[in-house]
C-alpha cells in the first residue's frame, strides 16, 4: 500500500536529478545495450561479426558523447534559429545564397560525412546499415536527411554506373568514394502542386546547345520551381524534370545537379537556380529545406529518360523509406532505454514510479514497441542486403525477372519497405509520446531530455516519401497488377513463415478480399470500409511480421536496471580518475 509522506519541511530541498543524468550520459549506445547486440550478432554474417562489433564500439564510444551533445547544442533555440538564415547577398551585391548553420551542426555533418559510409573499400553493406542505425540514436540532427539523400543518390548513380556522362561519373565518386573529400547528396522531387504526384512535375529540361552564360554548351539544363529541398546545403541533387522536344517528353526523367560548377563554389555563384527561402518546420529544425527556382541549371542525365520516374521511386525513395523506419526504430530504441532507467530511478509516494502497475503496462508497451520495430527493420535490410543492395526500379522491371521464386521475393521486399515505413512512422510519435509522459513536466523540458526534438522530427519522418495513403493506395494497385503470378494469400503465406496458422488465415483471407476491391478511387460507401479495413490491416499484418522476427531473434537478455547501471558507471568513472592520478 502506497503511504504519504510523514517527512518534515525543508526549505533546502535535498532532491537531485544528477544520478539519472549520470546514468543517462554514460550510457554508451552499443556497448551497454544488450539487445543492440544481439540484434548485430543475429543478423551479421559470422565472418564479418568480429570487424563489425570492434568497429561499433568505437564509433559508440563517439556517437554515444561527443555526437550526442553536439547534437544538443545544435537544437538550443538559440542554435535552432540559425538554421533557417540564408544570406541573399554578398556585400557587392553578388547573389550567393549562402545558407548560414550553427558550428556544431557542421562540425557533426563533417565528422560523420568523413566515415565513408558508402564507401566500399570501407564499409560492407552490414557495417555501412548497423553504423547508420547508430547514428540514427542521435536523431536527424540535421545530417542524417543527407545520408540517406547521399545512400539514394549512390545508389542511383551505381545502376548507370558505365553509361554516365564523365560529369555525372565524377559526381558518383565524389559522393561515394570521397575524391576530394565525401560530398553530401540531396534529392529535389517535390513541387508546389504536390509532393507524392512525381508525374505532375511540371519542372522542365531542356537541351541546349548553344554555351550558356556559364561557359557550358551541349548540355541538359532544367527551368522551373522545386518547393521542398531538403539537404539543401549539399554538393548534389537528383532532381526529376520533364524533357522537351524529346519522345519522352510526357514522362520524368533524372538528372543529377550540381550546386556549383567547377570553380565556382569558393566565389559563391550556383549553378543557375536561386534559393528562394527558407522553411520554417516542425521539425528536423537543424535541416534546411528550401524552394528553390532552376534557371538553367546544368543537369546530367541518370539513366533512359523515360525510366527517370520509376527509377527515383523505386531506387531512390525505396532508399529514403527504408531511412525512416530503421531510422526511428533506432531512436525508438534510445527513447525507451532513457524513459525506463527514468521511471526506475524517479519516486513517488515513497516508491519508483516503475513498480505501479499502470506504469509497469506502459513500460512493457514502450519497449515491445522499440525492440519490435528495430528487429523488424533488421529483417527487412537483411532482405535489401540480400539482393546485393539492388532495387528494382519498377513492377515492369520486376515482371522480366523469369526466376519466379526470386521475382516474388523481390515484391515482398518492395512492399515491405513500403508497409514497415507506414507502420514505424505511424507508431514512433505515439511512442515517444507515451515515453515524455514517463518524465511528467520534465519531459517537454527541451534542455531536460532529448525527447521534444525526436518527436518532433517523428512528425517529420510520417509525412517524408509519401504518407500512408499514398502508399496504401501503391500497395494495392501492387497487389493488382501481380495478381496473375502472386496472389495476396500466397503473399501473407510466404511473409509470415513461422506465424501459427489461425493468424496466416485470417490475414490472407482479409488481404485477399481487401485486393479484391477494384479500385480505392472511388468515393462510394463500400471503398469507404474497405479504405478502412484496409488501414488497420495493413498495421495488423507489419505488427504480426515484427513481433514473429522478435520470436525468432530469441532474446534472452537482462531488462535495464537503473541502481546496478549507476553502480557499473560510478566504478568505472571512479576507476578512470584514479587512472588520471597515477
Amino acid at each position: 500500500m502506497v503511504r504519504t509522506s510523514d517527512q518534515e519541511g525543508n526549505r533546502n530541498n535535498p532532491y537531485s536529478f544528477d544520478d539519472y543524468v549520470f546514468v543517462k550520459n554514460n550510457f554508451n549506445f552499443y556497448r551497454d545495450d544488450e539487445f543492440f547486440q544481439a540484434l548485430v550478432k543475429n543478423y551479421v554474417p559470422f565472418n564479418e561479426f568480429e570487424k563489425i562489433d570492434s568497429e561499433l564500439r568505437d564509433l559508440s564510444d563517439i556517437v554515444s558523447i561527443r555526437f550526442r551533445v553536439l547534437a544538443n547544442e545544435a537544437t538550443r533555440l538559440e542554435n535552432r534559429v540559425k538554421c533557417t538564415i540564408i544570406q541573399h547577398f554578398d556585400a557587392y551585391n553578388h547573389r550567393i545564397d549562402q545558407i548560414k548553420r550553427c558550428s556544431e551542426t557542421e562540425t557533426l555533418e563533417r565528422e560523420i560525412f568523413d566515415l565513408g559510409l558508402f564507401d566500399p573499400k570501407r564499409n560492407s553493406p552490414w557495417s555501412k546499415f548497423i553504423k547508420m542505425f547508430l547514428l540514427y540514436q542521435i536523431g536527424e540532427a540535421g545530417v542524417m536527411c543527407p545520408i540517406a539523400c547521399t545512400h539514394g543518390a549512390v545508389e542511383l548513380l551505381q545502376k548507370y554506373e558505365s553509361e554516365l556522362e564523365p560529369e555525372a561519373y565524377n559526381a558518383l565518386t565524389e559522393l561515394r568514394n570521397g575524391i576530394g573529400g565525401y560530398k553530401l547528396g540531396s534529392q529535389f522531387v517535390s513541387e508546389v502542386q504536390g509532393g507524392s504526384d512525381v508525374p505532375a512535375n511540371l519542372v522542365e529540361a531542356v537541351y541546349e546547345e548553344e554555351e550558356g552564360p556559364d561557359g557550358v554548351s551541349n548540355c541538359w539544363r532544367l527551368y522551373g520551381q522545386k518547393f521542398f529541398c531538403s539537404a539543401m546545403q549539399a554538393d548534389y541533387a537528383v532532381v526529376t524534370a520533364k524533357p522537351k522536344n524529346v519522345p519522352s517528353s510526357t514522362r520524368v526523367a533524372a538528372f543529377v545537379v550540381p550546386a556549383w560548377l567547377p570553380g565556382n563554389k569558393d566565389r559563391g555563384i550556383r549553378n543557375s537556380f536561386t534559393i528562394d527561402r527558407l522553411k520554417q518546420k516542425l521539425g528536423t529544425a537543424e535541416l534546411p529545406t528550401a524552394e528553390i527556382t532552376y534557371n538553367g541549371a546544368v543537369a546530367y542525365p541518370v539513366g533512359p529518360l523515360e525510366k527517370g520516374l520509376a527509377d527515383i521511386v523505386g531506387i531512390v525513395l525505396s532508399l529514403s523509406r527504408l531511412h525512416v523506419a530503421f531510422g526511428m526504430a533506432a531512436g525508438l530504441l534510445r527513447v525507451s532505454r532513457e524513459a525506463i532507467l527514468y521511471s526506475q530511478f524517479r519516486t513517488a509516494f515513497g516508491v519508483p514510479v516503475s513498480s505501479f502497475p499502470l506504469m509497469i503496462n506502459q513500460i512493457n508497451e514502450v519497449n515491445h514497441n522499440a525492440m519490435r520495430s528495430a528487429v523488424g527493420a533488421f529483417k527487412v535490410y537483411s532482405e535489401y542486403i540480400h539482393f546485393n543492395e539492388k532495387l528494382i526500379s519498377g513492377i515492369r522491371e520486376l515482371q522480366k525477372i523469369e526466376d519466379l521464386t526470386e521475382r516474388k521475393r523481390r515484391f515482398r521486399l518492395r512492399e515491405l519497405i513500403m508497409l514497415q515505413k507506414i507502420v514505424v512512422a505511424d507508431d514512433a510519435p505515439a511512442i515517444i509520446r507515451k515515453a515524455i509522459s514517463f518524465f511528467g513536466g520534465h519531459g517537454i523540458m527541451e534542455d531536460f531530455i532529448d525527447f521534444p526534438r525526436l518527436h518532433r522530427d517523428s512528425l517529420i519522418m510520417e509525412l517524408w516519401e509519401g504518407p500512408r495513403n499514398v502508399l496504401l493506395a501503391q500497395i494495392h494497385r501492387d497487389f493488382q497488377r501481380v495478381a496473375e503470378w502472386y496472389s495476396a494469400d500466397e503473399f501473407v503465406r510466404d511473409l509470415l513463415e513461422g506465424v501459427d496458422q489461425e493468424s496466416v488465415r485470417y490475414f490472407a483471407t482479409e488481404l485477399s478480399r481487401i485486393i479484391a476491391h477494384d479500385s480505392l478511387l472511388r468515393n462510394d460507401t463500400e471503398t469507404l470500409e474497405i479504405c478502412r479495413e484496409w488501414e488497420k490491416l495493413s498495421h495488423d499484418l507489419f505488427h504480426i511480421y515484427q513481433d514473429q522476427a522478435l520470436v525468432e531473434l530469441n532474446y534472452q537478455g537482462k531488462p535495464l536496471r537503473f541502481s546496478k547501471l549507476l553502480r557499473k558507471f560510478k566504478k568505472k568513472s571512479d576507476e578512470e580518475e584514479v587512472l588520471v592520478e597515477l
